[in-house]
């Protein structure tokens, strides 16, 4: 049987392709799910988050403190929005 591939369509992930993920922890599947998903990407696009404010504590830990209340990332579950080094839109 010959099987016919349209450049078009894009391939069918296969299982083996997601083994990582049982690696990931509940915080990393999370992201994994975030950053491919497209109405997260337009609400941070939307909100603009800026530098957040970095607060040194005594045992040299920076704290890092946002400038404003961010709903946009609330309405996700976040204080504020983290941008990927690899953005998805």
């Amino acid at each position: 049987m010959v099987e016919i591939q349209c450049p078009s369509v894009p391939e069918t992930p296969r299982l083996n392709d997601y083994d990582y993920v049982r690696l990931l922890t509940r915080s990393r599947v999370a992201w994994e799910y975030l950053r491919r998903n497209s109405d997260y990407w337009r609400d941070w696009r939307v909100s603009a988050p800026g530098r957040p404010q970095a607060i040194p504590l005594i045992d040299g830990t920076l704290l890092l403190r946002a400038r404003r209340r961010y709903r946009r990332a609330e309405a996700w579950g976040l204080c504020i929005f983290r941008r990927s080094r690899s953005e998805c839109a």
